[in-house]
């Protein structure tokens, strides 16, 4: 039996043979490794993790790399790292996460290596925050979300739809104009080797989907089951899931929530079930419920009965995905800008007073023209629902709704464009089944199914250039019905 220790930070693992000719990786990344035949850790599909980590899915551009760079074999991934020139910034983060041993390791390990330009547009207070002693725990993530146990060439990856991560993700792959995908970034340059593996250079960060917390996972139960009672009409119902799942959190210590916490969200159920009517008492818990989802527990007094907004006039009629009165809403949102291409376009987000601002400028050099907010959404959110609800105001021109799947789905961007009125708040209802496959202006095959959206994008591309303001209230999923969806 043969044995190879290797370090992470402060762990420790080990690769081990057995007589049967099979490795295992013991402990890797605080969960039980893959399995593979030894024979065949050329194609080997690893076992998926148990630990499943964080993020926002981002977009592609660039092309796949028709060339492969020759490198030294006996260099190690780390070392071709060094020696390109264009990963430096991965390099820095490796080291700060303390990976850097590991993936000098026997292996065989694939690295999906984003660029310093791909690193760039995370923007620097990002990657100053993930530079912390409190944000290294979630880089080390995103980085295993890079990490494949095995050596794939660009050849092997072309006939998946998906790969499993040492971060116990899954990637979605696919092809398109020649363009080898992997999530929404695209392949530069494909089959850099190295001694323990190969490099795959790509134009994007991949960030995972945000990990579940125990409350979270019990409230995406309560909402898979209470939110079609709702829709049905059985409110009643879907008000007693919602408060069952919520008194559990506010009575164990088991959820995360420490005794004053688990006491205010008890007080704040004591009062919600004072209210006469359910369709209130329902509102009230969802809006608790949208909070924990939202990384802060929701314990104000107020009523949540569902009256229209002083703002718009619109009154909420589905699945809450973003409201904009918790600053931190906003905060989940990030700008993805046509620099990846050259472009010139700039973008920001701001947040007040229960608005969220996404304004800047398009810019047509260098073929661009877009400018993007994107965030990830929580799973369940779409259970019952078919449509994607939007109440804004914007400036007159076009705007482009967009989603992505998660799971074993290709890779793929799903669109559709909406006009707005300017300064004027409209509802724009987006049937899921109505939004477009596409990759870069390619229309693709297949429809999104609502319960695998995982991440939301808005995009400003009419093909003009100029100022650009949109005012966004609320996004919600809800269930259309007649005519109830806007026709673009």
């Amino acid at each position: 039996m043969g044995e190879i220790r290797f370090t992470i930070g402060e762990s420790e693992g080990l690769f081990r043979t057995n007589s049967s000719r099979y490795w295992s990786l013991t402990p890797f990344l605080n969960s039980k490794g893959p399995e593979m035949s030894a024979k065949q850790t050329q194609n080997a599909r690893p076992r998926r993790l148990v630990t499943a980590l964080s993020g926002v899915v981002i977009a592609a551009s660039g092309l796949l790399g028709t060339s492969a760079i020759a490198a030294p074999q006996q260099a190690t991934i780390p070392e071709v790292a060094v020696s390109s020139g264009r990963l430096d910034t991965l390099v820095a983060a490796v080291k700060a996460a303390g990976l850097a041993e590991a993936l000098s390791g026997e292996g065989p390990f694939t690295v999906f290596a984003p660029t310093d330009d791909a690193f760039a547009l995370l923007g620097k207070q990002t990657l100053s925050s993930l530079l912390t002693d409190e944000g290294r725990p979630t880089l080390a993530r995103i980085l295993k979300h890079h990490v494949v146990v095995g050596r794939f060439e660009a050849r092997d990856l072309v006939n998946r739809e998906s790969i499993e991560t040492l971060a116990g993700t899954s990637l979605p792959l696919a092809t398109a104009r020649g363009r080898l995908l992997v999530d929404e970034a695209v392949v530069e340059t494909a089959n850099v080797g190295a001694s323990n593996g190969i490099v795959h250079i790509i134009d994007r960060v991949l960030v995972p989907v945000a990990e579940t917390s125990p409350a979270e996972a019990l409230l995406e139960i309560a909402v898979e089951r209470g939110a079609p009672l709702f829709n049905e009409g059985n409110i009643d119902g879907c008000a007693a899931i919602y408060a069952t799942a919520l008194d559990a959190i506010s009575l164990a210590g088991d959820f995360g929530l420490d005794e004053k916490g688990r006491a205010n969200l008890a007080k704040r159920l004591a009062e919600i079930a004072k209210e006469t009517s359910s369709r209130d008492r329902a509102w009230a818990y969802r809006a608790i419920i949208d909070g924990i989802f939202a990384g802060e527990m929701s314990m104000q007094t107020t009523s949540a009965t569902p009256a229209p907004t002083e703002r718009s006039g619109f009154a909420p009629r589905g699945n809450l995905i973003f409201g904009f009165d918790d600053a931190k809403e906003g905060q989940r949102w990030q700008t993805v800008l046509d620099g990846v291409m050259g472009g010139r376009s700039t973008g920001k987000i701001s947040q007040k007073d229960g608005v969220v601002v996404f304004d800047g400028a398009t810019s047509l050099q260098n073929n661009g023209g877009f400018s993007s907010m994107r965030a990830g959404i929580p799973k369940g959110l779409f259970d019952g629902a078919d449509a994607i609800r939007l109440i804004v105001k914007g400036d007159g021109r076009d705007y482009k709704i967009g989603a992505s799947t998660g799971g074993n789905q290709r890779s793929g961007g799903y669109w559709k464009t909406f006009p707005t009125t300017k300064d004027t708040w409209t509802e724009v209802i987006m049937p899921v089944a109505d939004l477009e496959r596409q990759f870069m202006g390619q229309r693709l095959n297949g429809t999104a199914s609502p319960g695998d959206l995982r991440a939301l994008q808005i995009y400003i591309y009419d093909k003009k250039a100029g100022p650009f303001r949109l005012e966004i209230e609320s996004i919600e999923a809800v269930e259309t019905k007649g005519n109830e969806t806007f026709d673009a």
